[in-house]
């Protein structure tokens, strides 16, 4: 194997230098991130990625490294819960019960893991006997959530073979999410680096950030830090093959590492590692989350089988795996999931009546429906709520907008921070210094009037987020009206009657999509 191969070569140069590098150490790290309770198969896919395949590559290759004498520790970098249906069954303790049992020593949360709110939370952690460590160094929850405050610590120090680790949580404070935890308890992260970093280099050999603030801040992150010396990161589901290197302030190089999403990799990092020396990648890949079906882990297999099982107390089988419809998108289309997110914009702009519907595209993400489609298939097409109740998903909003008031509004809503999607309504815009700067505006087709009163169709998601996005949203979407109508009932009448999703959902005449401009 490549580690023992690896373990023998760093043997001899041992034997030949002699004792100048005797300390040394190789330690393997596995990990894994935004993994969003796909606990039965990654994207797409029946023979790839879920909890009880990830489970046993973990413990093949704990014990690989450990019959060759290197220790292992096995972290997630956040975003196991919200994300997936399975994130429904029993209120999301079915997939925490997972987690915990995965086999992980520490792990940090993601937005999708505080998304249900502090109460929910505060709840969910007391009901958990965590096996794991959970650090998150920038959050600050209140006094009154005894069991956030009691079970989430900022950092974790270990001792592995004599050489002294801390490893720092950070999760992300964009302002899209962190409202949902007390408005706004969650501090900017690279500031809680900046306040921890010096006591834990201080007091350990090495020190690694668990992140959950996407690739570009991890390298944010690393340039605006003194002695963080590996980060390993999430939030941005970016699988990469080889680390991405910063420069952090002492002009030392800083590793970093993630692993995709939704099960569907196992990072594996063997570092080389000395006291008093720079932190030495050995070897790392990305390894897919494949086994032999007979070598999958059977007690991961039963709670996966719970978890259905609630899902279909909950929801009822036949209701759940009704099928609805076929979708003619590919699994490996580029364009699937903005595609889709067209055709959930075109849904709620006719469910609502609107002359324009607005849908932010990273909220349906990648496991858009190929194929038969089902209830389940649609819930895991747009799987996003807030409260743990909301058992039938996100409600469609509407709100009037005058045509003179429209391009401010593309342009404020262009501070969102994710790319948002529009059906009814064609932009020109070109992307300038400041921004984006929009040339034209169409409605269906026709030239915006000024004077005219536009309805604008808009997801509970950004309604409701809109407090605490930029103040000229909270002016522009005032008084919005919630239609009752569920996105996910809507998507189920819209399949019902759709022929062909892939021809329809086409960036065209009146779709666009538009990314923010930060």
């Amino acid at each position: 194997m490549k580690n023992s191969k690896l373990l023998k070569t760093f043997i001899l140069i041992a034997a030949i230098a002699g004792p100048a590098i005797s300390s040394a150490k190789l330690i393997q790290i596995l990990h894994t991130n935004d993994t969003h309770s796909f606990l039965d198969n990654s994207d797409h896919s029946t023979t790839r990625g879920g909890a009880a395949r990830l489970k046993a590559m973990i413990d093949q290759y704990k014990a690989q490294a450990s019959a060759e004498g290197v220790s292992t520790l096995v972290v997630d970098a956040g975003d196991f819960l919200e994300g997936n249906v399975y994130f429904m069954a029993d209120g999301g303790r079915k997939t925490f019960d997972v987690h915990n049992e995965i086999g992980y020593d520490i792990g940090t949360l993601g937005n999708h893991d505080y998304q249900m709110g502090s109460a929910e939370l505060d709840k969910l952690l007391g009901n958990m006997d965590l096996k794991f460590s959970l650090i998150v160094a920038n959050i600050d929850a209140g006094s009154q959530y005894k069991n956030i405050n009691e079970k989430i610590k900022p950092y974790k120090e270990v001792v592995i073979d004599g050489i002294k680790i801390g490893i720092l949580g950070l999760t992300t404070d964009e302002i899209l999410y962190k409202w949902r935890l007390q408005r706004g308890a969650i501090s900017n992260p690279i500031e809680a680096a900046q306040r921890y970093e010096n006591s834990l280099s201080a007091r350990n050999d090495f020190v690694i950030a668990l992140t959950h603030i996407g690739v570009l801040k991890d390298i944010k992150l690393a340039e605006k830090t003194k002695y963080i010396d590996l980060i390993i990161g999430g939030h941005s589901h970016t699988a990469l093959y080889e680390p991405t290197y910063a420069i952090n302030k002492q002009k030392n190089i800083v590793p970093i590492v993630q692993a995709g999403m939704h099960t569907e990799y196992l990072g594996r990092l063997v570092l080389d590692l000395e006291k008093g020396k720079p932190l030495k990648i050995a070897s790392y890949e990305l390894i897919p989350v494949r086994v032999d079906e007979d070598k999958v882990d059977p007690a991961m297999t039963e709670l996966v089988k719970q978890a259905d099982q609630e899902l279909n107390t909950y929801y009822g089988n036949d209701w759940l795996n009704e099928k609805l419809g076929f979708s003619d998108l590919k699994a490996n289309d580029a364009l699937g999931s903005r595609k889709w997110a067209y055709f959930i914009a075109d849904t709620m702009k006719e469910k609502a009546g609107a002359d324009i519907a607005i849908h932010m595209s990273e909220m349906n993400g990648s496991n858009y429906p190929v194929g038969i489609v089902t209830r389940r298939t649609i819930l895991n097409s747009i799987p996003r709520i807030f409260e743990i109740e909301q058992k039938y998903g996100w409600d469609i909003y509407t709100t009037h907008i005058k045509g003179a008031w429209l391009r401010i509004t593309m342009d404020a809503l262009s501070y969102v921070g994710q790319p948002l999607t529009f059906s009814g309504i064609k932009m020109e815009y070109e992307r300038g210094p400041l921004g984006f700067k929009i040339r034209n505006i169409t409605v269906n087709g026709k030239k915006v009037n000024p004077f005219k009163t536009y309805t604008v169709a808009f997801t509970e998601g950004i309604i409701r987020g809109a407090q605490g996005i930029d103040p000229r949203t909270i002016a522009i979407l005032r008084n919005p009206k919630n239609t009752e109508f569920k996105i996910w009932a809507a998507l189920e009448e819209k399949i019902r009657k759709t022929e062909t999703i892939n021809k329809i959902c086409e960036e065209g005449e009146d779709h666009t999509i538009l990314f923010p401009n930060k």
